[in-house]
């Protein structure tokens, strides 16, 4: 889905010298093509396109083209258009006004770090459907650095689940991979498309108490970046998550890597 090269593209960074709330999200000469042959609907290409564009243009208020200028930007029907753009409306990124026109008005997905809660839950809280990509389910002997964080022995096996998550709007937004001692005796046959911690909760009623957590900035890897669809060496958010059960028992162990334009943790500090 890579724009076709007619004009020069506008810079993904804006300078605060040149970038104004009347700037177009998409100049009227940009043309992308779309690979029909894909399983995946063209209307969410339209979509993932613009939210791309969204997040890397960064400023609320920015104008959406109108209706006829995405079809021919995209070279897609009406309906194909219109349908990308009423599910951005319905998730609040977008909002359409018959003075103002369309605009943007919420770049991303916000993580309370005061709570504690799964990917799917955070993005049932936002009205926004988890999409999740299965990598891999396997268990193994996890490496020195998760055996100590887990408190296991050097011959204690993990279940080790590798996931792509991201959203019906998004994907992917984050590279999921979690660690749970296999003493806990969770089946590797389950169906970990949805929550994990709903799994762990509710089927295998182990209650989740608490969490560890850390969060810092660093580069893509090659592999990582291939997985997230960016480029090696890409900005990323990591984060290193060990959840504890009762009796202060390590869990899970989760590393997750995160597309930043996608994804903000906040918190309320109070003094």
């Amino acid at each position: 889905m890579k724009p076709v090269k007619t004009r020069k593209r506008i810079s993904s960074r804006r300078s605060a010298e040149t970038a104004t709330l009347a700037d177009p999200l998409f100049r009227a000469s940009e043309r992308f093509a779309l690979d029909e042959r894909s399983p995946v609907p063209l209307y969410h290409q339209v979509q993932q396109i613009i939210l791309d564009r969204i997040a890397k243009a960064g400023e609320i208020g920015l104008k959406v083209p109108r209706e006829m200028d995405l079809i021919k930007i995209f070279n897609v029907s009406r309906a194909t258009v219109k349908k990308a753009t009423d599910s951005l409306a319905a998730k609040g990124l977008i909002e359409r006004r018959r003075s103002a026109g369309t605009r943007i008005v919420r770049l991303n997905v916000t993580e309370d770090l005061g709570r504690l809660t799964s990917f799917s839950e955070q993005m049932e809280s936002r009205n926004l459907r988890a999409s999740t990509e299965i990598l891999g389910v396997e268990l193994h002997v996890p490496d020195a650095a998760v055996a100590e964080a887990l408190q296991l022995s050097k011959t204690e096996k993990t279940l080790c689940i590798r996931r792509l998550r991201g959203t019906s709007e998004a994907f992917p937004v984050v590279l999921l991979r979690s660690e749970i001692p296999a003493a806990f005796g969770i089946d590797p046959r389950e169906d970990f498309h949805a929550s994990l911690y709903d799994i762990i909760e509710t089927k295998y009623r182990i209650p989740i108490e608490w969490a560890d957590q850390k969060i810092r900035a660093g580069q893509a890897t090659a592999a990582e970046a291939k997985l997230l669809r960016i480029k090696p060496g890409d900005t990323v958010l990591g984060m290193e998550r060990i959840t504890y059960t009762r009796s202060d028992r390590p869990l899970e162990y989760v590393k997750a890597i995160y597309r930043p334009e996608h994804y903000t943790f906040s918190m309320r500090l109070k003094r």
